[in-house]
């Protein structure tokens, strides 16, 4: 079962380390070595766990590389729409499903792919992922039509969604003490919020060539990538049973309800195959929670939401990325559609957020550091907020353009770089070794559920609406509804806390 750890408090990483430390005494870890290196011996095979230093270059390396991929490949899409829609014929609601057919596998397969992870290894479960975002990336740079494109899509999905918990993984196995784990973690968002600055520049300037030169770029990063994982020690694998129930009604469920949004704002909610997948996506969600209460070995354990920290980090983290993802995506049809401006002014204005991102990723760990975590998400929402808040304003005013786009990104940016490693610091610290795979993967299939959802709300309100100003102050409006609920949520966590 997950432990219950008050959030901020300075000791909670300790906990976690002795339970850690003594879960790998009590298994069938045994050393090798006069060095730190030890080996788990399962009936089948010997492997090897990754030395834990005070710094470990390599596994930091690869997981921010890995970071930057994903993160990358959302904005850089994102720049390459208006140019799909003029060759490929696409509308806003396929569109839409360009950029979820990456979002929703990614998010519906995050969970399986923790248990993998853990099963099969880490080491092994990232480089199967990295291999299979190369090829998927293949499929989607050769192809001539809306639905070849949307399936590499997918596929990269599925792709991202083995390589993002295991590296995760990659640096527990690392680093076993706070400080170091919490900087590699911090190295590893910035790969996130570099990829902000080096996406937009790079679909500025391969956009106007030819859009799927930002898919075929993906695949000499995935190789370099592959090439230093094969200087990692082998992950120790831990056998896990497979909830393919819970697998499959988390497909369906999300997929219907993301779906049901998309088609209801191109075709109306009243129409019979939005209604529909609505309704099957709400039955297969509450199946799901069901499911998960009874199975021996579930998916998704519901023990896990025990915890005041694991309920307050996968709250920010479906709430910021919900918020982040429609931004990006309505902004930068925004500046392309409506101001006609080139893909590359319109990648441009995305780049300072990437150095603010970076600069909160800094300051997170100062911040967590010095006042706790409690204080550094309270600072980065209020950043969130205070961005979000100034594109309401502007486009209330119908006087939304491109430098005040970048400003309040540049905001939202340095907010959101501030809660990234605080939130995944957060669920590390909050769970025992047993349950860390698996926590890391509901975080951060709850971050690609809300980027899923927060692109078909934004997506279909827009639609709706009588300009796509009013649609995205809208949106924003109610993502901040959204930061405020965490906000007070953090402060009531506090108050039971104290009592």
């Amino acid at each position: 079962m997950a432990k219950v750890c008050p959030i901020g408090v300075g000791d909670g990483y300790q906990h976690y380390i002795r339970e850690r430390t003594r879960s790998m005494s009590t298994s069938t870890l045994t050393s090798t070595s006069s060095t730190t290196t030890q080996t788990a011996t399962t009936p089948a095979a010997k492997t090897k766990t990754p030395a834990a230093t005070p710094y470990n270059p390599t596994a930091t390396i690869v997981a921010s590389s890995a970071m930057f991929l994903a993160c990358m490949d959302t904005l850089i899409t994102n720049l390459a729409l208006p140019s799909i829609q003029e060759e490929l014929g696409a509308s806003l609601a396929a569109q839409q499903w360009i950029v979820d057919g990456y979002t929703l596998p990614f998010a519906t397969l995050l969970l399986l792919a923790g248990n993998l992870s853990d099963r099969f290894g880490a080491k092994r479960a990232f480089i199967c992922g990295t291999a299979g975002f190369a090829l998927s990336s293949a499929i989607c740079a050769l192809a001539n039509s809306v639905e070849m494109l949307v399936l590499g899509r997918a596929l990269m999905g599925v792709a991202a969604a083995l390589i993002l918990p295991s590296s995760m993984s990659l640096i527990n196995e690392a680093y076993l003490t706070e400080d170091h784990r919490r900087r590699a973690l911090a190295a590893w968002g910035i790969g996130g919020s570099a990829a902000t600055a080096v996406g937009p520049l790079l679909g500025g300037l391969l956009v106007p060539i030819h859009w799927s030169l930002v898919f075929s770029v993906n695949i000499p990063i995935c190789l370099a990538i592959l090439l230093m994982s094969g200087k990692l020690a082998t992950s120790p694998r831990v056998p896990q049973p497979v909830d393919l129930i819970g697998q499959i009604l988390a497909i369906v469920a999300l997929t219907c309800l993301v779906g049901g949004i998309i088609e209801g704002g191109a075709q109306g909610f009243t129409q019979t195959i939005p209604m529909a997948l609505l309704i099957v996506g709400a039955v297969g969600l509450a199946l799901f929670i069901f499911s998960q209460s009874r199975v021996a070995s579930p998916l998704m354990p519901l023990s896990l939401f025990s915890s005041a920290g694991i309920r307050l980090a996968l709250l920010g983290g479906f709430s910021m990325i919900l918020s982040w993802n429609g931004c990006v995506f309505l902004s930068t049809l925004f500046l392309q559609q409506e101001l006609s401006l080139s893909p590359l002014v319109c990648g441009l204005s995305f780049i300072p957020s990437a150095f603010s991102g970076a600069f909160g990723n800094l300051m997170s760990d100062r911040l967590a550091g010095a006042r706790g975590s409690r204080f550094a998400l309270m600072v980065g929402t209020a950043l969130l907020t205070l961005g979000y808040g100034l594109i309401i304003v502007f486009a209330g005013l119908d006087v939304l353009d491109a430098p005040l786009i970048a400003l309040a990104v540049c905001l939202a940016g340095m907010g959101g770089g501030i809660n990234t490693p605080c939130l995944a610091n957060l669920v590390l610290k909050s769970t025992d070794a047993q349950h860390s795979g698996i926590a890391s993967a509901v975080f951060n299939a709850m971050r690609q559920v809300g980027g899923a959802i927060g692109i078909a709300v934004f997506g279909t309100l827009t639609s709706v609406m009588a300009t796509m100003s009013l649609g995205i102050a809208t949106s924003l409006g109610i993502s901040i509804l959204l930061m405020v609920l965490l906000f007070i949520t953090n402060l009531r966590t506090r108050e039971k806390s104290a009592a």
